[in-house]
């Protein structure tokens, strides 16, 4: 449950440690020792250093076959289009030859009253390419909907055995060859995503604060978005201990009720709260989760990596993959044919008047390093 009430404690707490920061550094260019003033909570912060869908790709996962590439799906929807089958050779002729205009006929492959439109912006006027869903046995995520091994779309947990796992979203995605791969081996299009959204957003911070977080026992977990970007080392890798200065925007401040046991770090009243952060329109604007899951592994180098799940509108997920078709022949697969299988494999929160399902449920994947979070400190009367 989001904490009422925590906010203004969590930014007194923060505001005495930004404080403290200044007057440390002031100290030690003076060459004096601060003494600590034994407080009562221990706080620890991270800097999210990679976020993707969490996937778990395996042979056989896509009985039906792995989708198509974008190449053969092209030509599948010139024959949606009417082209006959000599038409088809003599343009897929072209594009080998590096003359062809296929790239501009599908851009536009969308029909409104007979007329060409924006086959990403207008999707449903594109015939349905019918891909093929994943339908393997193993997802990564929580059983969100407590129907456990009841459950006939549900998932097995391969990392906790939980049985009825919610992750619809994966189940549209996972045979998309972009959207393919694990935690170690990353999806395209996630790798790619996260390697525009490191530099181009401003980072994202996690902070723990308890009595004794080496410990088990209950905390509190705060969600802030960064002033800065991401730091990196020359390597791309992610610096550790930066200091950042936390976003007072109220946007990207979320607050739970936590608790650590045997070093992993769960919500203390899953499914009760939801979860908001101003993002990137390369995934979504706005991430925004309803009945929020989390489970973190804090780790012995003092990083940490673990789920973030929740309910999502499957199309604010469309709008970030569909917003630029330019890369649908480089990065995503079918643009149009994601929309169809997102809306097909939607389940939660229907429409009071359709019926429809209008979020999809899903699971992503976070790792994070260490890091220092300050407030900022507001300006006085006199503007200093």
């Amino acid at each position: 449950m989001q904490v009422a009430g925590v906010y203004s404690s969590v930014q007194d707490r923060r505001s005495r440690a930004s404080r403290g920061v200044w007057l440390a550094s002031a100290a030690f260019a003076a060459g004096i020792a601060l003494v600590p003033t034994g407080a009562s909570a221990e706080s620890r912060s991270f800097v999210v250093s990679f976020f993707s869908q969490a996937t778990t790709s395996v042979d056989g996962d896509c009985s039906k076959g792995v989708n198509p590439t974008i190449e053969e799906q092209y030509l599948l929807n010139l024959a949606h289009l009417g082209y006959s089958k000599e038409d088809i050779a003599e343009m897929a002729k072209k594009e080998t030859e590096g003359n062809g205009n296929i790239g501009t006929i599908m851009m536009t492959r969308g029909r409104i009253d007979g007329q060409p439109v924006n086959a990403y912006a207008h999707p449903t006027a594109v015939v349905d390419p019918k891909l093929n869903p994943l339908d393997g046995r193993f997802a990564y995520g929580f059983d969100m909907d407590g129907k456990g091994r009841d459950d006939p779309d549900g998932f097995i947990d391969p990392e906790t055995g939980q049985r009825g796992v919610d992750h619809q979203a994966y189940r549209a995605l996972g045979c998309m060859r972009a959207f393919r791969g694990s935690l170690q081996g990353r999806p395209t299009f996630w790798d790619w995503a996260w390697g525009q959204l490191r530099d181009s957003q401003p980072a994202w911070l996690i902070t723990i604060e308890g009595e004794d977080i080496s410990q088990d026992g209950e905390v509190t977990v705060t969600f802030d978005r960064a002033i800065e970007f991401v730091a990196s080392n020359v390597d791309s890798s992610p610096r550790r201990d930066v200091t950042y200065r936390i976003d007072p925007d109220p946007r990207s401040h979320n607050v739970y009720k936590a608790k650590i046991k045997e070093g992993m770090l769960t919500l203390a009243e899953p499914g009760t709260a939801d979860f908001r952060m101003l993002q990137n329109p390369l995934v979504t604007p706005e991430l925004k989760m309803k009945r929020l899951h989390m489970r973190f592994e804090l780790k012995a180098d003092g990083s940490m990596s673990g789920m973030l799940a929740g309910y999502q509108s499957w199309r604010e997920l469309y709008f970030g993959i569909g917003s630029s078709g330019t890369r649908e022949a480089c990065i995503t697969g079918d643009i149009p044919g994601i929309f169809y299988l997102l809306r097909a494999n939607a389940d939660g929160d229907p429409d009071q008047e359709t019926k429809e399902p209008t979020t999809i449920s899903t699971t992503y994947y976070i790792e994070a390093v260490p890091a220092i979070a300050v407030a900022v400190q507001p300006l006085n009367a006199a503007g200093g």
